[in-house]
């Protein structure tokens, strides 16, 4: 084939994927406006999911010709999530969780976008989505607030985080214990709070997850990291479900991917503050 006649295919499937992405683009419009809507009482529950759904449904019906398109699998959440609602008394509709699920279609979307001209034509997107593709994990450098994920003694929990690192415990020196859930450690001059969330009988993993925020460093025991999460508003502290528990060392529990999370604060002994 001919650099000709390569460019002209190109040139004509990208004015194919622009016009499927102004269509989307303003089908999400009209998603965010009703749940703004809803969110102000303009507008009855009944008509707001029976439109929601319906724009869903044809946004299902564009992300299905793409395998790289990104959206669909956080799609069906969010059918799945306005069928439930439908179903639920007022009270009990968060729409916090509305918008969270909107959000990652509109973010997973943006990312797939930069990659032209690698969107292709195909069927079987929802398996390119899936749980274990790559397509899952976001950048969330652009975004105002970010969080990480990881699990501790098969406990998870999300913190916030502008920039983080891994390290190993031999990396710390003067590693120090003040309680069986707290430890100081230096490292590069400067003393950090380590923080076990949930230390069991055994002694404290060798993994540490350090975490900057507001210009200040915690470490974290974790087993396993998790996902990284990113909006443009606090949405978890939105969806948060306030505990017996919710004290200075946490915000509360949030549920994500069908899993609660414990929503650490972060706490610097060294300065004995909490953020």
């Amino acid at each position: 084939m001919g650099n000709g006649n390569l460019q002209n295919e190109l040139l004509a499937y990208r004015t194919y994927i622009e016009n499927n992405i102004q269509y989307i683009t303003e089908i999400n419009k009209k998603i965010e406006k009703l749940i703004l809507q809803l969110e102000k009482e303009h507008i009855s529950i009944n008509d707001c999911f029976l439109h929601l759904e319906s724009y869903i449904n044809i946004l299902l019906n564009i992300y299905s010709r793409f395998t790289s398109l990104g959206g669909y699998d956080y799609c069906l959440k969010l059918k799945s999530l306005v069928q439930k609602y439908q179903q639920l008394e007022n009270s009990e509709i968060q729409l916090s969780a509305l918008y969270y699920i909107h959000s990652k279609i509109l973010s997973l979307q943006e990312e797939h976008i930069a990659t032209f001209p690698s969107l292709t034509p195909k069927k079987n997107l929802y398996r390119e989505l899936s749980p274990t593709n790559k397509h899952e994990e976001i950048d969330v450098a652009n975004f105002a607030y970010k969080w990480l994920t990881f699990k501790r003694n098969n406990i998870c929990f999300i913190v916030l985080f502008d920039s983080y690192q891994i390290m190993d415990i031999s990396q710390f020196n003067n590693f120090k214990a003040l309680s069986q859930n707290f430890y100081f450690g230096t490292i590069d001059n400067s003393t950090i709070t380590i923080r076990d969330p949930l230390r069991l009988d055994e002694q404290p993993s060798r993994s540490i997850v350090l975490v900057t925020y507001s210009e200040d460093t915690f470490g974290y025991f974790y087993d396993t990291i998790g996902k990284k999460l990113g909006a443009q508003k606090n949405i978890i502290a939105r969806m948060l479900t306030r505990t017996q528990s919710t004290s200075s060392l946490q915000y509360g529990r949030v549920r994500l991917f069908g899993d609660s999370y414990i929503y650490l604060k972060h706490v610097d002994i060294t300065k004995d503050q909490t953020l």
